[in-house]
């Protein structure tokens, strides 16, 4: 069958009428059912004979069912389904077992439900109970709203080749094998399986599996950034009340502050209530595909509004579609994820959109001691509208013996400068109300009455050619980029000041610029665990040979869709080892096949393989000096 299939490929790559490649794409589609019925017969076959053994090794569960149910989206999706996976905060992450086979339990499981639902939603829901041996019997629930059934039919669904519709015309294609090895492999994983069903109403699906806890729990790399989101003030926005629910789970296990909106009208008032009670929402993560008022049009009215427009928005789709990605970029839409987005795609998508994209500040150092600070105590007024950059400002400041007042906007800038006495400003560039480059001038026009000049410090997000020239014209006196590092602000504020002739902050970002690969950064993600890091470098040296060879073969054979995966999954096998040139090109090429354009991939490719060639030569390198050590 792999032969048949691999053969018909071949063929439909090359010249063909539409009679001939319409007979081609039947034996294709017919080949990979009758190989999906042997791969299952086999299946049953090693089950029955007592001859599937199970692995028990370590996994993550929230990582495991999320890439599972991604795997399931499209098919969800394009029925117009919702898909959710609900794993409440107090379930542990780590388990030992066969992560494998229970992912084909969930693809039997979640499939049938797809399968048998033609509107409403599938979700997978679970929950925990901790045993007196310490081992954690985890409870699997799969809910439809599908077509039910029958009672008399619910003795013998997990009996082989047993379907719900065995009529001569039933419309639901398949073996009849996949409940019954499902109900075989959760019985030797020690669990069982049962099934509770309204016809008409929907199913569900519940199993149990007992499981052993992992230990030596997998370091969070997450914690700190979650001290830093903590109070974020988020608002979801998805007219589907479990997801809403869904998220809003997530979004508290980080201590965050959600809300909840079932349109965008409510939405709007939610927004512009909490801005005005001076507690505005610094974050918004809306559905795009809702009723009435899509997501899009929701992100284009808070961006039109003066008061809301500063904003932070993502978005959560149900299809990927070709041109959302560019109208995304249009809108100035921080994050696009597809749903069901994973936790730790949603921490990453939002610790991103806040600026946050290193932990030096908040990881213990595992390389140099930290340099005191030469700077003496100081009155700091911080003019920043973001939460996270507040407290990502204040830390290091007050750590170090200074004294600091946060104006949330310019005009709160102005008028704390006016009551109080300063040593130094550090302005944020764009804010609401009053921008950081209006502020600085109106400073600027009422110094002359004083003839004393305070030194200012712009924060921008961008670090783009050209910003220091902007900020310097403006009568700033120097700036730095976010997110914001300890090291880096100490510079900034130590130069203006006078107490050293050095540009250390500038010459920071240079090397951070350069494209190469950041080890400092990644040795504190791993707390300074080399032997993870070489764990890591050598999956990513291993992955990046197999999705180069992915991507060579297809731009032979002109697939975008693979080739946007084959780019996509190389892009996270080094995002790692931080903004590289071999990362800028592979996101590059991941654009260009989701919009299906490939007329110039080739030559893409051929930068990416010398970009990538380079970060492989320092990775390659670091290998070695650990086998010197």
């Amino acid at each position: 069958m792999n032969a048949i299939i691999g053969m018909t490929e071949l063929v439909l790559d090359t010249e063909l009428d539409v009679s001939q490649r319409d007979y081609l794409k039947t034996v294709q589609e017919s080949g990979e059912s009758l190989l999906s019925v042997i791969n299952d017969v086999l299946d049953f076959s090693k089950i029955e004979a007592g001859k599937l053994d199970l692995v028990s090794e370590p996994f993550d569960l929230r990582e495991s069912l999320g890439d599972t149910m991604k795997s399931l989206a499209v098919r969800a999706h394009s029925k117009g389904l919702e898909l959710a996976c609900e794993i409440p905060p107090d379930v542990p992450d780590r388990f030992v077992g066969d992560a494998g086979r229970l992912r084909q339990i969930f693809v039997n499981l979640v499939g049938n439900a797809i399968k048998f639902t033609e509107s409403g939603e599938v979700v997978l829901r679970v929950t925990h109970q901790v045993q007196p041996d310490d081992d954690v019997v985890l409870q699997f629930a799969v809910i439809d709203t599908g077509i039910g059934i029958p009672e008399e039919k619910r003795a013998a669904i997990f009996d082989a080749f047993e379907q719900v519709d065995n009529s001569t015309t039933r419309r639901f294609a398949g073996t009849g094998l996949g409940l019954a090895i499902s109900s075989k492999l959760i019985r030797l994983m020690g669990g069982e399986i049962w099934l509770e069903s309204d016809v008409g109403s929907g199913s569900t699906f519940f199993f149990t599996v007992p499981f052993s806890l992992a230990r030596g729990e997998a370091t969070d790399l997450h914690s700190a950034t979650q001290v830093i989101v903590r109070d974020t003030r988020v608002l979801v926005v998805d007219d589907n009340a479990t997801n809403r629910h869904i998220l809003q789970e997530m979004l508290r296990s980080w201590g965050m502050k959600p809300a909840a909106a079932g349109g965008a009208h409510d939405a709007l008032d939610l927004l512009r209530r909490g801005h005005h009670a001076g507690k505005p929402y610094t974050v918004v993560v809306t559905d795009a595909n809702m009723p009435e008022v899509d997501g899009f049009t929701l992100a284009e009215q808070i961006k039109r509004d003066t008061e809301l427009g500063s904003t932070i928005i993502m978005m959560l789709t149900s299809g990927d579609r070709l041109g959302d990605v560019a109208r995304c970029e249009q809108l100035g839409i921080a994050a696009y994820l597809l749903k069901p987005v994973k936790q730790s795609e949603l921490l990453d998508a939002i610790v991103m959109a806040l600026g946050i994209t290193g932990l030096e500040d908040e990881l213990p150092r595992s390389s140099a001691p930290e340099q005191p600070s030469r700077l003496p105590p100081l009155r700091v007024l911080l003019v920043e509208d973001s939460l996270v950059n507040q407290k990502l400002a204040v830390g290091p400041l007050e750590k170090h013996g200074q004294t600091v007042v946060v104006a949330n906007h310019g005009r709160e800038a102005l008028a704390a400068w006016e009551a109080q006495d300063f040593d130094l400003v550090l302005m944020d560039v764009q804010m609401p109300e009053m921008d950081g480059f209006e502020a600085t001038a109106a400073i600027r026009v009422k110094e002359r009455r004083t003839g004393r000049r305070i030194p200012i410090i712009a924060m921008t997000a961008h670090a783009m050619t050209g910003d220091r020239e902007r900020c310097l014209e403006a009568n700033m006196d120097d700036y730095v980029a976010k997110p914001i590092h300890a090291r880096q602000l100490f510079a900034a504020i130590e130069k203006v000041l006078g107490l050293t002739p050095s540009n250390a902050h500038l010459a920071s970002e240079q090397t951070s610029a350069e494209g190469t690969c950041e080890w400092t950064k990644v040795l504190e993600a791993v707390r300074g665990d080399h032997s993870l890091l070489k764990t890591i470098v050598e999956a990513a040296l291993e992955d990046c040979q197999h999705q180069m060879s992915a991507i060579q073969q297809a731009i032979t054979s002109s697939d975008a869709n693979a080739l946007r995966w084959a780019a996509h999954t190389l892009k996270g096998a080094i995002d790692y080892f931080g903004q590289t040139e071999a990362l800028k090109q592979a996101l590059h090429l991941e654009e260009m096949a989701r919009g299906d354009n490939l007329e110039s991939a080739e030559q893409v490719v051929i930068v990416l393989e010398e970009k990538l060639g380079q970060l492989t030569k320092q990775l390659a390198e670091y290998l070695r000096s650990c086998d010197g050590n």
